[in-house]
């Protein structure tokens, strides 16, 4: 029964032939692929088209490469394609050729991977999305007992190797599935590998195996490729712009014979695409510098394995392939390929990817048993990234562990590295806000259609005037180089170019430009908390070992007598030596150095006494000692007690600990100890070793702002020797613990902190932080920084999963208010003056209906933000909108949460410490990771200066580009209808413009506001009040809409103006004159539009409460009173040669006076329309007609918390837990501490 169903789902799923196909979905790589195959007499047709049209199609096919597909192929199943048209993510086209080539696939690529598994009646099976022209589209399962094994070898026909069908986009390769019909991606050893296969499997490769794997996965290099200088400026001039430009100057040169007008443009195009060309060109040359290597690395060839010597070859590093075995030297190196480790441990320094300089300990992957009815454990670069050496990342030294040499086995090659991937980014980016692009190309489309009736309207005219049919082309194809801006679109980042530059000089460093004008937008931000908010360094308060059944307190754990409490200080923690210097994590460093120990890293050679080699060896201070009556004599006394580390278990944030087994010199057993999260590691402990007063004092330190660190061990015994402790799993170990103690370390908030957030809150930007400290630790600084006033409730949300009997219950308890105006609690951790009664009277006044809905916080862990997913997502939304504080949260939930806020339409900030920030960081609109790394790829913005102070510069500096980005975009939509009007007004009298009046509105002005008009620097203060984040928005259309109303008035009321005087006499039509511009109109008309332009630029370039003043720019204001001046003396002061050249004519003196009078007039009314009328409520809701279409353009959580603060009975607080609140208050009050204060060693 089952191989007939199989058999079935095989035909139907070959039946289909897919015409379309998704890979990679749901991931920011997703590419929608169609398969198309070339159409003879279609591509004959157009080839004939092309050159009739002097290759213009072809220019068109360039920018629209979809076009050209569907005009020259025809649409067919993926099979017979040999070309496809693909769709990225950013919903952009590409095209790509499918290619053939007898290539032998490796053993573990000869199967689609599953990216989503699913099980249809309990059967494994495949997602694949497909489309067909006759069925449409549908979304097959198909069965996985159709796809072959991937083991399986290929059949080969007699001649060679069958041909293996792929195709390359953007640096992937994609394989043709024979079986199932569909490409699937190529990448290397990261997924569907079991971890006993880097150990048993992967024992080295000969040149020919090598060589054949390289085909497919090709050279291990990150190769940027550098273009021809002529190539790059031909490309660059098949810009849309650049062609525009040619169009426009061919018209003006061969029609109107504008020759120093058009050489100006022509120059300054030139200039354009010289500077975009070297910057390419210099940026290229950069990056390649960068990423290339030209090292050389000992492979490991099949033969022994152990026998270093003989079986390892020196060879490029271009040449290694996936499951290749690598030596790591042991003064380290820098890693070019993706690697797992399988022997030894290495220190690696990862801050290009992490931004974090500190030394991270990588140990060998491990290698548990399959059990018997289970699958074996497979390898994931994620979840054993402490396992992983990956590219680009600097291996400080490697330490051998036995006699075997430290050893990778290479899992990923070339731009498929993590270091490929960062390339990559670089190569291929993210498009500029696509909402921002898209609204402006509508700008275009309106204008366009302005153009095409000024277009009729020109032909309408000259017909009627009986014009030269010459005469009637020209002036009608001018009209859309006049009225269409090419230029709008780059409008948009004028603004970033200049704030890049600030922000720059501010030690902020930006490698995604386009983010700048976002970070305008940002309405929340999310901070880490240690190292983000507080200072980077952990200061050790005291410990808290545990005596019979009691916590003590001690300030000085070097005064402890040594025994497990000491040992584990001494031991569990990642700390090596680095040039003579011990170096790893701060909060290891304290601790370890509280208790004035050594630590070595003995060579094998070195005798430390014990009979197994110590990777590392700790010891006590006491090794010398002075002789009775001899101070200066000192006698070398070996320590009293060392201890040495067979085993390390790195810390996991996953986990939340960190674990070592040791060996103490002169004892046969081994021991445990244990460090971590103190609910972790008590769940275990076993249960006789816990106080009964643990949960008090741990809530204790907590809520006074401490990080508490658990730490717990038990003793291995002598059944269990060093070889059986190398093959032990961290499973195995950590269990049945014994607590110790607890580690009180304090963090104090950094000076900056608290004001930065003020700041933020006065401006209406929520702050919320998500950190993997402990709860209560979180709640307490967000006291201490404002984020959650004195004044404000905090209510903690958990989560208990539904059982067989039981629905979800999600609790909400009332978090005791903390007074948090001490950095420096006293010992006994007194609580608030406030009475928790009074908490009590506020929550029924809050119930009553009285209490302000906005002054209450949610705070929750991540185990109850997973289970609010998991269980019961419809409440996140009402939750995240009040929630202020996010504690034990994993990087995974960080870059979720981080979703969860972008779902309800906030504009997200991100800045942490770029460690585990990482995910967030690239998932927010603007990630800003505080890092000392200038170069650091792992966010779009990294600050060089270690406070979030960076965080109100960036948001100040991205609305300053962001209004001046709107501002040039205003003002060349108003330069190209207010020129527009000028030629409609001539063309009907039959004058133009000349050659001079084009060269001052264009170049003379326009082009010296567009330099100039975004350098106002950002205002001082963040003000509550938001910029636009819309092109569409209806204050921005009214502005446009109303001043080009007003200007085309003016002109036109101008005009009229003109007619009426006595002295005027109409343009008599000279018809071997194209232009005709020697005339009253064509000269009342230049000098009155002069002065719209300067006008729009001054009333578009804004200051407060986004940018300084318009004064404070120096260069532009000075720019526009020399214009005004200089305009108004041609006016008042005839210079006989320039109006010769200009070809101006001479008018009556009050005439001129009547123009300054009309432009002030024009100046004030659209003054009063900029900044009266255009921001008001009216034109928000009714010249928009939002009201009478019942539009809400309210975002999803101003919505949200419109509902929740209407709503009496939300949130549902657990009255029990409040009872419970006033007892447990009252007597820790009346007790005064949870633990006795030791005041003697123990």
């Amino acid at each position: 029964m089952e191989e007939k169903t199989a058999s079935d789902d095989e035909k139907r799923h070959q039946s289909i032939p897919k015409e379309r196909l998704i890979i990679n979905e749901g991931t920011d790589e997703q590419i929608e692929c169609f398969g198309y195959r070339r159409h003879i007499p279609r591509t004959v047709l157009f080839a004939i088209l092309g050159v009739v049209t002097l290759g213009f199609i072809f220019l068109v096919f360039r920018w629209k490469p979809n076009w050209e597909i569907r005009a020259m192929f025809e649409r067919c199943s993926m099979e017979a394609a040999d070309v496809l048209l693909v769709r990225d993510f950013h919903l952009r086209w590409h095209k790509t050729s499918v290619q053939n080539e007898p290539i032998e696939l490796p053993p573990e690529k000869r199967r689609r991977r599953d990216d989503k598994p699913c099980f249809i009646n309990g059967n494994p099976t495949v997602k694949v999305t497909v489309e067909n022209s006759d069925v449409g589209e549908s979304i097959e399962y198909v069965s996985n007992d159709i796809v072959p094994d991937r083991n399986r070898n290929y059949a080969q026909p007699s001649g060679g190797h069958e041909l293996l069908r792929f195709f390359n986009f953007q640096k992937v390769m994609y394989v043709w599935d024979r079986e199932l019909a569909l490409f699937y991606r190529i990448g290397g050893l990261e997924e569907n590998v079991p971890c006993s296969d880097f150990y048993h499997r992967f024992t080295g490769f000969n040149e020919i195996q090598q060589t054949n794997r390289r085909k497919v996965y090709g050279k291990n290099e990150i190769y940027i490729e550098l273009k021809s200088i002529p190539l790059v400026i031909v490309q660059e001039a098949l810009n849309p712009f650049y062609v525009f430009q040619v169009y426009s100057v061919c018209l003006w040169i061969f029609g109107y014979n504008y020759i120093i007008f058009s050489v100006a443009i022509v120059v300054m195009s030139l200039i354009s695409i010289m500077v975009t060309v070297y910057n390419t060109r210099k940026q290229a040359t950069t990056l390649r510098k960068m990423v290339k290597t030209d090292s050389r690395v000992r492979v490991l060839r099949g033969g022994n394995p152990h026998d270093d010597e003989n079986v390892f070859e020196l060879i490029p590093e271009a040449d290694l392939v996936p499951g290749d075995v690598i030596q790591i030297p042991q003064r380290g190196c820098q890693m070019g390929c993706d690697a797992v480790l399988i022997s030894g441990n290495c220190i690696v320094n990862e801050s290009l990817l992490t931004g974090e300089s500190v030394p991270i300990t990588k140990t060998p992957l491990p290698n548990p048993p399959a059990p018997v009815d289970s699958p074996p454990m497979m390898f994931n670069p994620e979840n054993h990234k402490r396992h992983t050496l990956f590219c680009g990342t600097q291996v400080i030294q490697s330490r051998r562990i036995g006699r075997r040499t430290v050893r990778a086995v290479v899992i990923r090659t070339g731009f498929a590295t993590t270091k490929g991937l960062l390339v990559r980014s670089i190569l291929f980016p993210k498009p500029m806000d696509f909402k921002l692009y898209r609204d402006a190309m509508r700008f275009i489309l309106v204008l366009a259609a302005v153009a095409f009736v000024g277009f009729v309207y020109v032909i309408t005219i000259k017909i009627l005037h009986h014009a030269l049919p010459k005469d009637i082309v020209l002036k009608a194809l001018d009209i859309f180089t006049i009225a269409v801006s090419p230029a709008l679109p780059a409008a948009l980042t004028i603004g970033m170019v200049f704030a890049q530059q600030r922000l720059k000089k501010a030690n902020i460093y930006c490698i995604s430009p386009q983010r700048i004008n976002v970070s305008g937008m940002l309405d929340l931000i999310c901070f880490d908390k240690t190292g983000t908010l507080t200072a980077d360094h952990l200061e050790l308060l005291a410990v808290s070992p545990i005596n019979r059944d009691q916590f003590m307190l001690i300030n000085d754990p070097s005064t402890i007598p040594f025994g497990p409490f000491t040992a584990g200080m001494a031991t569990c923690h990642s700390l090596t030596v680095i040039d003579g210097e011990i170096r790893g994590d701060p909060l290891d460093l304290q601790m370890f150095e509280s208790i004035k120990w050594n630590l070595k890293e003995p060579m094998e050679s070195d005798n430390t006494g014990f009979s197994n080699f110590m990777p590392t060896v700790v010891m006590d201070n006491s090794d010398t000692v002075c002789t009775p009556g001899q101070e200066k004599g000192k006698i070398l006394l070996p320590p009293l007690h060392q201890i040495g580390v067979i085993r390390q278990f790195t810390f996991s944030s996953n986990l939340k600990r960190m674990s070592v087994i040791t060996q103490t010199l002169g004892s046969n057993g081994l021991d445990v100890f244990v460090k971590g999260a103190p609910e972790v590691v008590a769940s275990l402990c076993l249960e006789n070793s816990i106080p009964d007063n643990f949960t008090e004092v741990l809530r204790e330190h907590t809520m006074n702002g401490l990080r508490v660190l658990a730490l717990a061990w038990k003793p291995l015994g002598q059944n269990v020797t060093y070889e059986q402790a190398q093959g032990l799993e961290r499973g195995d170990i950590e269990c049945d613990l014994q607590l110790l103690g607890l580690l009180i370390m304090q963090n104090t908030l950094k000076p900056e902190t608290t004001a930065v957030i003020g700041e933020l809150t006065n401006a209406d930007i929520r702050s919320v932080m998500v950190t993997g400290d402990n709860l209560l630790t979180a709640i307490h600084v967000a006291r201490q920084c404002g984020m959650v006033a004195q004044s404000e409730v905090v209510i903690e949300v958990s989560v208990t999963p539904p059982t067989r009997d039981n629905q979800t219950k999600v609790t909400y308890t009332i978090n005791q208010v903390m007074n948090a105006s001490s950095l420096h609690p006293s010992p006994s951790h007194e609580f608030s003056s406030k009475n928790p009664e009074e908490v009590a009277l506020t929550m029924e006044d809050f119930h009553g209906g009285s209490y302000n809905g906005s002054t209450y916080h949610f705070a929750m862990d991540g185990k109850t933000f997973q289970a609010l997913q998991e269980y019961v997502p419809h409440l996140i939304p009402k939750i995240a909108v009040k929630a202020t504080v996010f504690a034990r949260m994993s990087p995974d939930q960080k870059a979720q949460l981080v979703e969860v806020f972008q779902d309800l339409q906030y504009y997200v900030g991100m800045c942490g410490d770029g460690a585990n920030d990482c995910g967030a960081l690239k998932r927010a609109h603007a990630g800003i990771s505080l890092s000392e790394a200038e170069a650091s790829v792992a966010s779009p913005f990294t600050s060089g200066t270690q406070n979030i102070e960076c965080v109100s510069r960036l948001i100040k500096e991205g609305r300053a580009a962001l209004v001046a980005s709107f501002g040039v975009f205003k003002y060349m939509a108003l330069y190209s209808m207010i020129q527009f009007t000028s030629v409609i007004i001539m063309n009907t009298i039959d004058s133009f413009p000349s050659d001079f009046m084009f060269m001052y509105w264009d170049i003379a002005i326009t082009t010296l506001v567009a330099l100039l008009v975004a350098r106002n620097h950002a205002y001082p203060r963040i003000v509550s009040k938001k910029p636009l984040t819309s092109l569409m928005s209806p204050p921005l259309l009214f502005s446009v809409l109303a001043n080009t109303f007003l200007q085309f008035a003016v002109q036109v009321g101008g005009y009229f103006i003109l007619t009426a005087q006595p002295w005027f006499v109409p343009l008599v039509k000279d018809r071997e004159d194209i232009s005709n511009s020697y005339c009253f109109e064509a000269t009342s008309i230049f000098f009155v539009s002069s002065f719209q332009y300067i006008t729009v630029a001054f009333l578009f370039s804004k200051g407060p409460p986004f940018r300084k003043p318009i004064y404070t720019n120096v260069l532009f204001f000075a720019a526009l009173v020399v214009l005004t001046i200089f305009t108004t003396i041609m006016m008042f002061v005839p210079m006989d040669g320039l109006n010769k050249r200009a070809e101006l004519v001479v008018m009556e003196r009050y005439y001129y006076g009547i123009i300054i009078a009309l432009v002030v007039f024009h100046f004030f009314l659209a003054l009063i329309l900029e900044s009266v009328v255009a921001d008001t409520r009216f034109v928000k809701n009714y010249l928009t007609c939002r009201k009478c279409r019942g539009k809400n353009k309210q975002k999803k959580y101003d919505v949200i918390i419109d509902e929740i603060t209407n709503d009496a009975e939300w949130p549902p607080i657990t009255t029990q837990a409040i009872k419970a609140q006033r007892m447990n208050s009252s007597d820790n009050q009346n007790r005064g501490g949870a633990y006795k204060r030791n005041t003697t060693d123990l």
